[in-house]
This record gives C-alpha cells, sequence and structure tokens, in this order.
C-alpha cells in the first residue's frame, strides 16, 4: 500500500501543477493586456489635459495690450536715458544704497549718463521709499514703484510693471541683494545689439564661479532646476535671474504668465528671438549680504508648474502624448516586477480570487 502511494504521488502532483497552471492561465488572460495598457493610457492622457497648468488667456500678461503704467518723460535736455535697470524688491532697504551706488559706479561715464534704476516694490513699508527719495535727492537717477491696492504680488510681475515704467531702450533685470555682482551691468548692456537682442548672465561660464558660501543644498536645487529645464532652451543658464533685453524685442513678445519665478526663462521662450539672437555673459555669483532669501517650498512648487505649463504651450499634443506614455511605462513596468516578487513570496496562486483558491486546493488535496 504503501508503495502503491507513493507510486501515486508523482502523478497527482503533476496533475495539480497543471491544474494550477490552466487556472492561471484562463484568469490572467480573461482581459488582453494590451487593452489594459491602452485602457491605462488614455487615463493618464485625460488627467494630463485636466490637472495640467495652463493659465487662462485673461491671466496672462500680453505687452501690447496690459500695461497700466506709462514711462515719466525724458528729461528736457540731453543726457536721456538709453538704459533702465528693473529691481524687484520686497523689504531690501538695507541693500538699496549699496544696490544703487555700486551699480552707477561699475558703469563708465558714458555708459552711467544714459542709465536709470526702476525699484519696484511691493508694499514693504521698511523705509525703502524714504531711502530711494535720498538717493534721488543727492544726485543719483533713481526712481520707486510701489505697488499698493492693485492685489499684484511676486518677482515676474514686479519685472513686467518696471519695464512699462521704465524710459530706456535696454531693459536689465538684477537682484536688490547684489548677488548679482553690478559690476556685470555693463557687460549685459554692451552684449545688447541688434543682433543680439537678448543678453542673460550665467554661472557656468568659463573663469566664474559661484561663492564658495552659497549653500550646497542651494547648489543643487539650482542645478535640479536648470536640469529640467534644459529641454526647453539652449541657454546654459535659463534660471538665471540676472538678463537683460531691448524694449523692441519685449514688446514683440506672446502672452506672458506674470505669476512666474523665472521671467528671464518664459521671455526666452516667447520672445521671437533670431537664430542667434543670445548673448550669454559669464558672472560669479555672489552671496547676500543682508535680508533673508525668498526662495522656499511655495517658490519651488510654483516653479515646478510654470514649467509643467512652458512645456505644454511649447511640446502642444506631444507633452500630453509623453506625459501618459511616461507614466504608463511605470505602471506596467511597475506590476511586472511587484508580480514577480509576490510569485516569490507567495507562490504562483495568489493571483487568484479567494473562491478559485479554496476550488483549487480542494481539488489537490482530493
Amino acid at each position: 500500500m504503501l508503495s502503491t502511494a507513493r507510486s501515486r504521488s508523482p502523478n497527482n502532483n503533476s496533475n495539480n501543477n497543471s491544474t494550477l497552471r490552466n487556472i492561471l492561465h484562463s484568469t490572467t488572460n480573461s482581459i488582453p493586456k494590451r487593452y489594459a495598457t491602452v485602457v491605462t493610457f488614455s487615463a493618464f492622457l485625460i488627467l494630463s489635459f485636466l490637472f495640467a497648468p495652463n493659465p487662462s488667456r485673461a491671466s496672462l500678461y500680453d505687452p501690447q495690450h496690459s500695461a497700466i503704467y506709462e514711462p515719466p518723460p525724458q528729461p528736457p535736455n540731453p543726457p536721456h536715458v538709453l538704459n533702465s535697470v528693473i529691481v524687484p524688491a520686497y523689504r531690501e532697504k538695507p541693500n538699496i544704497r549699496n544696490l544703487v551706488t555700486k551699480t552707477i559706479r561699475a558703469l563708465p561715464d558714458s555708459t552711467a549718463r544714459h542709465t536709470e534704476i526702476v525699484i519696484v516694490d511691493d508694499a514693504s513699508d521698511d523705509g525703502s521709499e524714504e531711502e530711494v527719495a535720498l538717493l534721488a535727492s543727492e544726485g543719483w537717477n533713481v526712481r520707486i514703484l510701489v505697488r499698493r491696492g492693485n492685489g499684484e504680488r511676486g518677482l515676474s510681475s514686479a519685472v513686467l510693471r518696471g519695464f512699462e515704467h521704465a524710459r530706456g531702450k535696454k531693459l536689465l533685470v538684477m537682484d536688490a541683494d547684489l548677488q548679482h555682482p553690478p559690476k556685470y551691468v555693463g557687460p549685459m548692456l554692451d552684449a545688447l545689439t541688434d543682433a543680439t537682442p537678448f543678453a542673460i548672465g550665467t554661472r557656468y561660464g568659463e573663469g566664474v564661479s559661484m561663492s564658495k558660501d552659497w549653500p550646497m543644498y542651494r547648489r543643487v536645487i539650482s542645478w535640479g532646476a536648470r536640469l529640467l529645464a534644459k529641454p526647453l532652451t539652449s541657454a546654459s543658464d535659463p534660471m538665471s535671474g540676472f538678463f537683460a533685453i531691448q524694449k523692441e524685442l519685449f514688446l514683440k513678445a506672446q502672452p506672458i504668465n506674470p505669476s512666474g519665478f523665472k521671467i528671464a526663462l518664459e521671455l526666452l521662450l516667447k520672445s521671437p528671438l533670431p537664430p542667434s539672437g543670445l548673448a550669454e555673459v559669464p558672472y560669479s555669483f555672489g552671496t547676500r549680504t543682508f535680508g533673508q532669501s525668498k526662495l522656499g517650498a511655495k517658490v519651488m512648487l510654483r516653479y515646478v508648474g510654470q514649467l509643467l505649463g512652458l512645456y505644454a504651450w511649447k511640446w502642444g499634443m506631444w507633452w500630453h502624448y509623453f506625459v501618459a506614455a511616461s507614466f504608463t511605462l511605470v505602471v506596467v513596468v511597475g506590476r511586472r516586477v511587484w508580480v514577480r516578487v509576490r510569485r516569490r513570496m507567495r507562490g504562483e496562486d495568489w493571483l487568484l480570487p479567494s473562491s478559485t483558491r479554496q476550488t483549487l486546493k480542494q481539488k489537490m488535496d482530493g
């Protein structure tokens, strides 16, 4: 009897394994895999359209029609203003005097006489207005535009309103905290020509570097943000906030998102630049002397949203196809890996419904 039972055992195991394979085959193929992949891709495509940042036309800034300010008249007698340095600011009073005096003094006399500084302040109420008034009374060519009561805040909208208020034909943007060294303002203005109507400061050129006091986490964030924007532009430092543009080119730009934090990237994409119209000026990035950085989690999230919106704007439908295909690939590959791991851990029958597993167990026991 014992020998008979032993002789039957291999046959029983073979039959049981065959039954298991048949049930698994019929169950896992009840819905063709190609249909599941198509459904997954379609779902992600719909989600991409629903959740991709897409500012309404009314919320965009049109350089031709959205202006609410006009530049003051030129001085009655020469020298007339040809260059405007736009400085967005919020609670930067301790930096203003150094910024104005160092910037003007760093310029050749022939350029300084034709240059004004326009500070766009988001109602800091920290004494910035009084400081600018004092500087102007001392003979420095500086003005301040304080935004109150219109609900506008943020760097990009400040730059755009500063452009409106500027009298110069060349517009340069720099930070108030002196991280954009004033000695590079002259080379930036000189780089603007009819052939290169857009100039951008780059921290990645030859012979320049970032300050050794710049924190490592800021370096990592800057590197990551630059890498994410690389497919959009050939600029070596598209994240730079130190840039210059001819006013004529700015006025021809397509509608701009005024709520973003990287206005240079917006203008690079939406201005009608000629093929070789971008000049890059290497500069060494400094450290903040007074005040606190405005970079935070909210700023970084808004940047990601702005970047996604620019990808959708530039690539159109192809961007949505790319997003859907990428997420579908992650799901398909992830599921295959998961299935293999679980099969090794729990056996081949773990994918079956509980009722099917119970039936299979009964057949194997019988």
